[in-house]
């Protein structure tokens, strides 16, 4: 599996939400690290990557926050309680409903998965963070497609020792910010990956 790496400029984000941008959701605290994976479309990678991967790092547990739509809702809450996977609501509302569920281990990880590799690459918005539950919903003011509206956000707070992961529009990448050491450099971000991902630098002009 080839996969292309690269930090992403300071000119492409900021703290506040952006439309459209990178990010579609506002964040707070110390990120000196964050960087892009792309090179691959996420429903047909490897099922094994992100599972070893988040194994490597010790990351469990994971704490997922998604935007559900209500046509999905059901389906979300069904996978939770079949897998034991605690769920709670920081929205709830007719139409998209923002839900933070706690994934305790890779068998979980594996079977609640896809689900957010639909809601990630239709647009929704899909991110977790490890070991911590760093996710709310505030009103923030929004740039990009809704330039100077103020209306509710999902921020994270980055806390110390803290990644947080986040799947691209259509599911063509994944971004992180960190501060773990460990995702420091590129040479240190490859060897976290399993052994048979071939990585390959980017360069974000």
């Amino acid at each position: 599996m080839e996969i292309e790496v690269g930090y992403l400029p300071k000119r492409y984000y900021d703290l506040n939400p952006d439309a459209g941008g990178f990010f579609p959701f506002a964040f707070e605290g110390t990120a000196p690290y964050v960087f892009a994976m792309d090179g691959f479309y996420l429903p047909e990678c490897d099922e094994n990557f992100l599972p070893c991967w988040m194994r490597n790092i010790k990351a469990f547990p994971l704490y997922f926050c998604a935007e559900v739509p209500s046509y999905y809702k059901e389906d979300y809450e069904h996978i939770c309680n079949k897998f034991n996977i605690s769920y709670r609501y920081l929205t709830d509302n007719q139409e998209n409903s923002v839900s933070v569920a706690k994934v305790q281990n890779e068998k979980q990880f594996r079977e609640v998965f896809p689900f957010y590799i639909t809601l990630g690459s239709g647009n929704d918005l899909v991110l977790w963070s490890t070991i911590k539950d760093v996710f709310s919903v505030e009103q923030r003011e929004w740039k990009g497609n809704w330039e100077g509206m103020v209306t509710e956000a999902v921020v994270v707070k980055v806390e110390a020792d803290t990644s947080i992961f986040w799947i691209g529009y259509d599911g063509d990448n994944i971004a992180v910010i960190s501060n773990q050491p460990h995702f420091s450099t590129y040479e240190k971000i490859i060897r976290t990956f399993p052994e048979f991902v071939v990585p390959k630098l980017c360069e974000y002009e």
